[in-house]
C-alpha cells in the first residue's frame, strides 16, 4: 500500500506539473492601473490609516497599515516602490494623550497593550490585555524621542484622532501649540508634519499625488461613543455637525483631485458594533439566589424596590441622569467597564455611570450622524467620480461572522482576528482584510487589475 501510494502521489505530482508547464493561457490576467495612476500614492486618514493597533502607535503596526500593504500592491502596476510612513523608533510605543488619574494636569502617552498570563482584580489568573510599561509625561522632550526614523515628505499621511476638520486645519501639527492650545494640535501629527503651519492635506498636495485614498469621519462620531455620549452639544466630542462634515468632505476632496488624482473613499463603520462595545453583554450581572434576595432588599432600603433580581443573568444597573435603572437589551456596555464588574460592584450594589454606557437615545445620535457622514461621503465620491468603500457593510458583517481562506472571523474580542487589544483599532490580519476592500472598489471604478494580498500571511492578536 505504501509503494501505491507513494507512485500514486509521483504520476499526479508530474501530471500536475505538466499541464502548468503546457498551459499557460489559464494564468491570471496580467496586473493592470486601469484608468488610474499609481506613481504617487497619499493616504490620508486618522488612526485606522496610520497603523495605529492596540491602544498606541508603533512600527510593526505602521508596517502593517492597510496604506502599505495597498502601497505594495499597487507597486505591481506602477505604483512608488518608496512608500514612505512617518515610523516610530524600534521598541517605541506611544498611545493617545490622556489625563493622570491621579493629577488631571499631568498629560501622559501610554503604551501599547500586550496580552500576558497574569492575575486579575480578582485574583484569577489568565490572559488579559495590560500596557506594555508606563506611560510616559507628554512633554517637549518625549516628543522628541518620537521623531519619525525615515525622512519625509509621507506617504502615509494618517493622524491618530484626527477628525475630518484636521486635515484642513493650518497648525494642527505645531509643537508649541500643544503645550499652550492643546484642542488645537496634535502630538502624533506634530512629530512628522513638514512646518509649524502645515495641514495635512498641505502636505498631501505638496507631493503632487496622482492617486488618494480618503478614510476620514470616524473620530467624528467615535469621540461621542467613548465618552459614553456624556458629552453636551456644545462640547468638542459631540458628534461633528452634519452640514458641516459635508463641507468638510468636499473641502478635502477638492483640494485633492485638484491636480486631477483619482482615489478612493472610505465609509464610515457603525462603531457600535466593534468589542469596544459589544463584549459586555447587558446582562453581564450572574447571581445566585442568595445574592439576588441580598441585592433586591439593598435598593429596596434606598425606596428602589422596582429593581429586583433573580438567580442567573440580570440586567446590569446603571445611572441615567442620576438615577438608578437597569439596562436594556438594546444598549451597550463600554469595555472599560470590565474589572469595575468583576470585582467593585459595578452594575450591582454601584451602578455603572453614564460614561460607561450607551443608551437607546444615544445610540440614536450615532446612528443618525454615522448615515449622514455616509451620505455626504458617497454624494462626493460621486460627484468627483471617485471609487467608493462601503466598509459600513463590510464590517457589519462581522456582527455574525463570516469565513475566509479557511479562517473565521468575526467582531469577538481578542479571538475574531480583526480588532486588536484595544477593541477598536485593527490586527495586521484586519488591515490586510481592508486593504483588499480598497482594491475590489478601485479595480471595480477604474478597470484596473491590482492583485489582492493573501492577508493570512498577516498577524492577529499576538499570543505571549
Amino acid at each position: 500500500m505504501k509503494k501505491f501510494f507513494y507512485k500514486s502521489s509521483v504520476l499526479a505530482l508530474m501530471a500536475g506539473m505538466f499541464l502548468t508547464s503546457c498551459d499557460p493561457e489559464i494564468d491570471a490576467p496580467a496586473a493592470s492601473s486601469g484608468e488610474a495612476d499609481f506613481s504617487t500614492y497619499v493616504a490620508l486618514g486618522n488612526s485606522l490609516t496610520a497603523g495605529f493597533a492596540d491602544g498606541a502607535l508603533y512600527r510593526e503596526g505602521q508596517q502593517a497599515s492597510y496604506p502599505a500593504i495597498l502601497a505594495k500592491q499597487f507597486e505591481q502596476v506602477g505604483g512608488n516602490s518608496d512608500f514612505r510612513q512617518p515610523l516610530m523608533p524600534e521598541g517605541v510605543s506611544a498611545g493617545s494623550p490622556r489625563s493622570n488619574p491621579s493629577n488631571p494636569s499631568i498629560v501622559e502617552v501610554p503604551q501599547k497593550r500586550v496580552l500576558r498570563i497574569q492575575p486579575d482584580c480578582r485574583g484569577d489568573v489568565g490572559l488579559a490585555p495590560v500596557e506594555a510599561g508606563n506611560a510616559a509625561a507628554l512633554t517637549p522632550a518625549f516628543l522628541g524621542q518620537l521623531a519619525p526614523t525615515v525622512q519625509g515628505p509621507y506617504n502615509n499621511l494618517g493622524v491618530p484622532g484626527a477628525k475630518s476638520f484636521h486635515l484642513l486645519a493650518p497648525g494642527y501639527g505645531n509643537p508649541a501649540g500643544l503645550m499652550t492650545q492643546p484642542a488645537t494640535a496634535n502630538p502624533f501629527f506634530a512629530r512628522f508634519a513638514s512646518s509649524p503651519n502645515t495641514s495635512v492635506v498641505a502636505d498631501a498636495m505638496a507631493q503632487n499625488p496622482t492617486f488618494f485614498t480618503l478614510w476620514i469621519g470616524n473620530n467624528d462620531v467615535l469621540g461621542y461613543a467613548l465618552a459614553g455620549g456624556t458629552p453636551s452639544p456644545t462640547s468638542s466630542d459631540y458628534p461633528t455637525n452634519k452640514d458641516m462634515f459635508t463641507a468638510y468632505i468636499a473641502g478635502i476632496v477638492n483640494q485633492l483631485t485638484s491636480k486631477g488624482a483619482k482615489g478612493a473613499l472610505g465609509n464610515i463603520p457603525d462603531v457600535t458594533k466593534i468589542p469596544f462595545f459589544t463584549t459586555i453583554p447587558y446582562n453581564a450581572l450572574v447571581l445566585s439566589a442568595e445574592q439576588a434576595a441580598q441585592l433586591t432588599a439593598g435598593y429596596a432600603a434606598k425606596g428602589l424596590g422596582h429593581l429586583t433580581f433573580q438567580a442567573g443573568a440580570n440586567a446590569l444597573v446603571v445611572l441615567e441622569d442620576g438615577i438608578p435603572r437597569k439596562a436594556t437589551p438594546n444598549e451597550l456596555i463600554l469595555l472599560p467597564a470590565s474589572d469595575f464588574i468583576k470585582c467593585q460592584g459595578g452594575g450591582s450594589s454601584t451602578p455603572l455611570p453614564d460614561q460607561l454606557v450607551l443608551s437607546e437615545a444615544e445610540l440614536a445620535i450615532i446612528k443618525d450622524h454615522t448615515n449622514s457622514y455616509n451620505a455626504s461621503i458617497k454624494a462626493v465620491a460621486d460627484a468627483k467620480g471617485l471609487a467608493h468603500g462601503d466598509f459600513n457593510a463590510y464590517l457589519s458583517r462581522l456582527s455574525t461572522g463570516f469565513a475566509q481562506n479557511g479562517v473565521a472571523y468575526n467582531s469577538a474580542f481578542v479571538t475574531g482576528n480583526i480588532f486588536s487589544l484595544d477593541g477598536i483599532h485593527f490586527t495586521p490580519r484586519g488591515a490586510a482584510l481592508v486593504a483588499n476592500e480598497f482594491i475590489n472598489v478601485i479595480n471595480t471604478k477604474y478597470g484596473a487589475r491590482i492583485p489582492k494580498v493573501d492577508e493570512t500571511q498577516y498577524k492577529t492578536v499576538a499570543l505571549p
